[in-house]
């Protein structure tokens, strides 16, 4: 097996794109200013990163719960309680000279106050809690690598499909050139009669055949641009210009990473067993800090006097007797979730021990295909050599000529098709590792 290497794409991946020089000029880039683009404007890994950011916040407001909890309040009350008159003093009272509406008076409160909560025992839940959103930093931060993975894989691959459209192109042009020229070249021949009004037809039918192809190559060009424009974050029809790769270099098959996929789902499976015990603390006692000073008078000129203050602590214990099978309900889902994603993750490694040695098979092939194609390049040129000697010399036709002309266009893009298939098998091979395309 010979895996490959890039010659002189080993530069950075990080080099910025060279910017067009004039707004209606094309964007030039190579494939490492490709990928960079990309890491900086594709969208999908904006949102990816935007997702580790949720998760960050979520440690800081989970962390939240197991800090102090401090409020200060102002309150204004104003009241008229009757309940006094339902109590049996409000039937005697009328023996003391009172009567009901003097029981009854309107009053003003005004209160200011500070309350604290700390929570001081949940049997590890609060701290679990936040080993979880620490875990789900990590899951998303693993997620977005695999995001990153897949857009840069996606962008070498639409900038192959680029090279690909405009190799195909090139040789379908040439073709439609030659065919032109050897329709000039057979009329003037028929008018010299060293030529039949069969092989114009020819030369005409050939040309004519070409023209539909050139149609759909120049189409295949701008849809692999476009495609290529929307994994870079530009407009579709930004026009660009792309530097040619050439062969990659043999080298050693490159050592690979963790998969991301795999390291995301084993990060989900620590995140169930942890949450495990969050839900077995629900059913045990809990224990509380509540503590309140401030003031409290009818009158604002009292305020922040003594003897008008007032303060409070306590310390709260919960026991949980029967929640309705809440918590019993949660920990068979969280067992099912954690078995999902056990499974789940067993099924990716399969795949990945399979996308592994298959993408080592593929690229042992593009080597056998290009070196192939290669050869049958070769052969076509020598057979054009000498169609053409031959036909200096009158002993083939035009038509003949053609044909082979034609024979050596198609070799020549199956060439450059093979050598492009031995950068996508790199890259397959790369991808397959957990390794980024350069």
């Amino acid at each position: 097996m010979l895996p490959f290497a890039p010659p002189t794409l080993q530069a950075q991946v990080l080099t910025p794109p060279i910017q067009a020089s004039t707004p209606g000029a094309a964007l030039e880039l190579d494939l490492p200013g490709a990928l960079a683009r990309a890491r900086h404007e594709n969208p999908m890994l904006r949102a990816a990163q935007a997702r580790v950011e949720e998760r960050r916040g979520l440690i800081t407001s989970t962390r939240a719960d197991a800090l102090p909890q401090l409020t200060l309040v102002g309150d204004f009350t104003r009241v008229r309680d009757v309940s006094l008159l339902n109590s049996s003093f409000a039937g005697s009272a009328a023996t003391f000279g009172l009567t009901p509406d003097s029981l009854v008076g309107t009053q003003s409160i005004y209160t200011t106050q500070a309350n604290l909560t700390q929570p001081l025992f949940y049997w590890g839940k609060l701290g679990t809690a936040i080993d979880i959103a620490r875990m789900g930093e990590k899951e998303a931060a693993y997620s977005y690598t695999t995001s990153e993975l897949e857009v840069l894989h996606g962008v070498a691959k639409a900038y192959l499909a680029v090279l690909g459209a405009q190799a195909e192109q090139e040789v379908i042009e040439s073709r439609r050139r030659t065919a032109e020229q050897f329709v000039s070249d057979v009329k003037a021949r028929l008018e010299a009669q060293t030529a039949t009004e069969l092989d114009r037809l020819r030369a005409e039918s050939e040309l004519l055949a070409v023209i539909p192809a050139s149609l759909q190559a120049e189409a295949n060009v701008k849809r692999a641009m476009e495609v290529l424009n929307g994994q870079l974050g530009l407009d579709p029809r930004t026009p660009l210009r792309l530097a040619t790769l050439g062969l990659p270099e043999v080298t050693a098959k490159p050592a690979g990473a963790e998969r991301s996929e795999l390291a995301q789902l084993k990060q989900q499976e620590a995140m169930y067993r942890a949450n495990e015990k969050v839900i077995t603390s629900d059913l045990r006692p809990k224990i509380d800090l509540n503590a309140s000073y401030g003031y409290q008078t009818d009158r604002t000129d009292s305020l922040f006097k003594e003897p008008y203050d007032t303060w409070k602590v306590s310390v709260t214990m919960r026991f949980p007797i029967f929640d309705g099978l809440r918590s019993s309900g949660k920990r068979a889902q969280n067992a099912a979730q954690l078995e999902q994603v056990k499974q789940t993750r067993l099924d990716r490694e399969r795949s990945v021990a399979i996308e592994q040695s298959t993408a080592d098979r593929e690229l042992e092939k593009a080597v056998a295909l290009n070196e192939a194609a290669a050869r049958a390049h070769d052969a076509a040129l020598e057979a054009l050599r000498v169609s053409r000697d031959s036909f200096d010399q009158g002993l083939i036709t035009s038509l003949d000529l053609l044909q082979t002309e034609r024979a050596e266009r198609q070799a020549e893009s199956q060439r450059r098709g093979a050598e492009l298939g031995l950068w996508s098998a790199r890259f397959e091979q790369r991808r397959s590792l957990g390794l980024p395309p350069l």
